[in-house]
């Protein structure tokens, strides 16, 4: 038996709980196979969307978003337009950031953007709607690069709901930046926990001010929003199980 979420992500989840009224940020560990992603029919999502082509992780299906098609729940407008890359990995080498699990190439494996947004200033708003007041939610975003010779796509993003707005930037072309292993070619996903006091999280992703002209617009990979078990729960049984997988471990 083994959790089927990375440790990293996991333990930063874990300790978020205790604060579930405030909206936390945390990254995974790199995602590798199937089951590093965490996803699993065993959940309960209201959203999972993957942009620009067809995914399956997991037996989770995956909704579509591109520029004609839009998820039940789910909003997407731009200052820059709408346009998707359907299975091109452009510069990204996945077997090179040890990523080998087939639905995760397949969420992984096209993408949306903003193809008149890459400068300083153009943004995008994803609304993901129908969520229930006092609910705890991860929202997850999976990243992995692009263009790996070009400016890092920095990108400003910000999770608002209600009263509550919190930020996070990151180089999404630079996925070994962000995670501080060096490795440009890993994928990972980064987390959003909040409780919800409205029935919508607002996920704003803009260009920097001071980025170059053309540093590149946001690209959607993946997307899921999950309900977080009460602590006492199903959680409470996989921090047992995750003791007793490492206990196991060591024995063998």
């Amino acid at each position: 038996m083994s959790l089927n979420f990375p440790l990293l992500g996991f333990l930063g989840l874990v300790l978020a709980a205790g604060s579930a009224n405030a909206g936390t940020f945390s990254l995974s560990l790199p995602l590798t196979d199937d089951a590093s992603t965490g996803i699993s029919t065993a959940r309960t999502y209201t959203h999972a969307i993957t942009g620009g082509g067809a995914a399956t992780v997991n037996g989770v299906s995956f909704s579509l978003l591109n520029s004609s098609t839009t998820p039940a729940n789910f909003t997407w407008t731009s200052t820059g337009g709408k346009a998707e890359v359907v299975n091109n990995n452009n510069n990204w080498v996945p077997a090179t950031g040890g990523v080998t699990g087939p639905g995760l190439l397949s969420l992984l494996g096209s993408l949306t953007y903003a193809p008149q947004g890459p400068g300083p200033g153009a943004s995008q708003t994803f609304t993901l709607s129908g969520l229930n007041v006092g609910t705890l939610y991860d929202t997850r975003l999976y990243i992995r690069s692009w263009d790996i010779a070009g400016s890092g796509r920095g990108i400003d993003l910000t999770a608002a709901n209600g009263a509550e707005s919190n930020s996070f930037s990151i180089l999404e072309d630079r996925p070994g930046t962000v995670l501080g292993t060096g490795n440009v070619h890993q994928a990972y996903y980064i987390n959003y926990r909040f409780t919800a006091q409205t029935t919508s999280l607002d996920i704003i992703a803009a260009v920097p001010a001071g980025a170059a002209a053309d540093s590149g617009s946001f690209h959607i990979y993946g997307l899921t929003n999950q309900v977080v078990p009460e602590p006492g729960s199903t959680l409470g049984a996989l921090l047992a199980a995750g003791v007793f997988a490492v206990r196991r471990r060591r024995r063998n």
